[in-house]
């Protein structure tokens, strides 16, 4: 069995222990990875068919594992009867926060959010506010903004995406993020910073700890889950009011907390519980 790998180029050198990890665990089921990059990929309309080739040979696996924010590529690759973890709908809805917060709105509380063109020049809501590129992951492209000048200067840091832009919560530099496998909660884990930074992602220098979410927060998973079938992803809340608010969901989720923090293997996991779908 040939799987892929897919990732950007420019993220494979940070997460190189990983995807040995993918390969290893492969070969030792049968299942040969390969590292795709999706600069690799030709795929499109030829000769009325739909063709895919990787470095110009046509060419197909049996299933996918999309590590990277390409919703396109998802539906084009289901369209073509591959089976790909996570599915289409997941990978459109979930890398642009514009989506998921219309998806799940009234269903789950939530943040005031704006969703802002780069050319604005005026906030949405009272100073201090938190903008974001809609298609950000991993704390990068997110930005606390004091004044207008810090909010005109985010907005063309966001650039070529659109933003989103929310008042900054009460509580800052921590959030808590559920791990889903299967549609069903792995593991919750409080993200803390450890240097002052409104931001709490491990990736940005934070550390972590497991975290016992309340039946609240529980039941707004529950109902989170309902509206998706999600493989493996990170569904994350922040802390405002003395409640924990829906923030966002994180397709290509990271896990580094879960090896450095819990004795959860979670690319065996997500292995087992794909070789369960196929």
């Amino acid at each position: 069995m040939i799987a892929w790998l897919v990732y950007e180029k420019n993220n494979t050198k940070r997460n190189h222990r990983f995807i040995a990890h993918w390969i290893k665990l492969g070969k030792q089921l049968g299942i040969k990875f390969k590292l795709i990059l999706i600069e690799q990929l030709r795929y499109g309309v030829r000769n009325n068919n739909l063709f895919l080739q990787v470095n110009g040979v046509d060419s197909k696996p049996d299933f996918a594992v999309m590590r990277l924010n390409a919703p396109l590529l998802s539906e084009f690759l289901e369209k073509i009867g591959i089976p790909i973890f996570n599915n289409a709908h997941v990978a459109r809805i979930c890398n642009d926060k514009r989506l998921t917060h219309m998806e799940l709105n009234g269903i789950v509380p939530m943040m005031d959010t704006a969703f802002v063109d780069i050319s604005s020049e005026k906030s949405p809501f009272p100073y201090p506010v938190v903008v974001k590129a809609s298609n950000s992951c991993g704390g990068r492209k997110v930005f606390l903004c004091n004044n207008e000048t810090a909010y005109i200067s985010s907005l063309k840091e966001c650039y070529p995406d659109t933003a989103v832009v929310q008042p900054l919560s009460d509580t800052i530099g921590k959030d808590v993020r559920v791990y889903i496998l299967g549609n069903k909660i792995l593991k919750s884990m409080m993200r803390y910073s450890t240097d002052g930074d409104f931001r709490s992602n491990v990736g940005q220098g934070g550390s972590a700890m497991p975290y016992k979410i309340d039946s609240e927060t529980e039941n707004n998973v529950m109902k989170i889950l309902s509206r998706f079938n999600f493989d493996f992803v990170g569904v994350d809340f922040i802390f405002h009011n003395g409640r924990l608010l829906f923030n966002e969901i994180e397709d290509a989720v990271g896990t580094r907390m879960l090896y450095a923090h819990t004795d959860i293997d979670p690319v065996k996991c997500y292995l087992d519980h794909i070789i369960k779908s196929l």
